[in-house]
């Protein structure tokens, strides 16, 4: 595992430099929705600063999932949600990359729910996945609520 920087501010902010020079950083952003069951909701991001991806290196793993499991040994309560990025229509593979971090490090403590989320008129298919302790959270009310957020969404749209 790499030594993480964390700096607090308008969102907590961590990032890390890899063995090949490489820039990583991981933000928590709290959603502000208008749905009290989603009040403790935060966003994941992290991305490589210099787009120099894809050089093998399992330190990235370990380094990017202690950041979030330390986040939530600070905040047991949240439901952490992660969008896989679309823009270069790489959504799949990185849909199956955070899933097997989530596999590589799951213990029961954690739930994980995927979903799929289409925009009609846009051909992109969105993945989002939701990580809580299933000691503050039920498993089919998450479903329940984030099916009933998609669609409420969707009408929007």
């Amino acid at each position: 595992m790499y030594q993480y920087i964390s700096e607090e501010g308008l969102y907590p902010l961590f990032y890390f430099t890899t063995k090949h020079g490489l820039e990583y950083f991981v933000s928590f952003h709290k959603m502000n929705l208008d749905n009290t069951f989603f009040e403790k909701l935060y966003s994941i991001d992290f991305y490589e600063a210099n787009n120099q991806k894809f050089l093998s290196d399992p330190f990235i793993e370990t380094t990017i999932t202690s950041i979030i499991n330390d986040f939530f040994e600070n905040n047991p309560d949240i439901v952490l949600n992660y969008v896989c990025d679309s823009v270069d229509f790489k959504q799949d593979f990185r849909q199956k990359l955070f899933d097997k971090w989530y596999r590589n490090t799951s213990n029961n403590e954690f739930s994980k729910i995927n979903f799929k989320y289409e925009v009609e008129h846009e051909n992109i298919i969105y993945h989002l996945s939701f990580i809580f302790k299933t000691r503050f959270y039920n498993t089919n009310e998450i479903i329940e609520e984030v099916n009933l957020q998609l669609e409420e969404f969707t009408v929007f749209k």
